[in-house]
C-alpha cells in the first residue's frame, strides 16, 4: 500500500470515529506514521482536500462491495437478504463500514462546504443507481427498478444508520424481513 492509500484508509477510519471537526491533523499523522510534509505532498490544499478524496476513496470501496454482494444471489431478494445479513454480522463484530463514514459526512456536508456537499450528493446518486442497475440485471423493468431501488435504498441505508446508533442489528434483521414486500420473490 502506498502512502496516499494509507492516509486515505486511516482518514476514513478516523473521520468515521471523530467526524470532520474532531479529527486533528496530528492524530492522522501519528496513525499513519508520516511527517507533515508527506501529508501536504499528497494533499496540498489540506484537510478539506483530504476529506474530498477520502469520500471518493470510500465510495469506491462501497461500490466494489455492493457490486460483489449483489452479484452473489440468484434473485434480487436473495442478494439483498444476503447483503443485509452481512451488514448485521458486521455490526455484531464491530467491523468498519465505509458507508458509515460517508453517511456521517454527507449529513453534515450541507453546512460544511459546497464542494463536499456536491461530492456527497453525487455519491448518493451513484449509490442509488447501483441498486437500480442490479434490479435491472435481475429482470425488473427500468422504471420499476428505479422505484424499488429508492425504497430499498431508504430501507437499507436507514436501518444501517439506526442499527449503528443503537449498536444493535435488530433493525437490519427487521429490514431483511421487509424485503419480500418490496421485491416479491424475484
Amino acid at each position: 500500500m502506498d502512502k496516499k492509500d494509507l492516509i486515505l484508509r486511516e482518514a476514513e477510519r478516523l473521520f468515521s470515529e471523530k467526524g470532520y471537526y474532531g479529527l486533528g491533523l496530528t492524530e492522522l499523522l501519528t496513525a499513519c506514521d508520516i511527517p507533515k510534509g508527506s501529508f501536504y505532498y499528497y494533499f496540498p490544499k489540506g484537510k478539506m482536500q483530504l476529506l474530498q478524496e477520502t469520500l471518493e476513496y470510500a465510495y469506491r470501496h462501497i461500490a466494489e462491495g455492493l457490486n460483489w454482494s449483489l452479484s452473489q444471489g440468484d434473485t434480487a431478494l436473495a442478494a439483498f437478504e444476503r447483503m443485509l445479513g452481512f451488514f448485521a454480522a458486521g455490526l455484531r463484530e464491530n467491523r468498519h463500514f465505509a458507508s458509515r463514514f460517508v453517511a456521517m459526512i454527507a449529513i453534515g456536508s450541507v453546512y460544511l462546504d459546497p464542494q463536499i456537499h456536491q461530492t456527497c450528493s453525487q455519491i448518493y446518486r451513484d449509490w442509488q443507481q447501483l441498486y437500480v442497475d442490479h434490479l435491472v440485471r435481475f429482470g425488473y423493468e427500468e422504471t420499476v427498478s428505479r422505484q424499488k431501488a429508492q425504497a430499498l435504498f431508504a430501507l437499507v441505508h436507514g436501518t444501517m444508520i439506526t442499527s449503528w446508533v443503537k449498536q444493535d442489528p435488530a433493525d437490519l434483521e427487521m429490514a431483511r424481513q421487509a424485503l419480500p414486500a418490496i421485491l416479491g420473490e424475484r
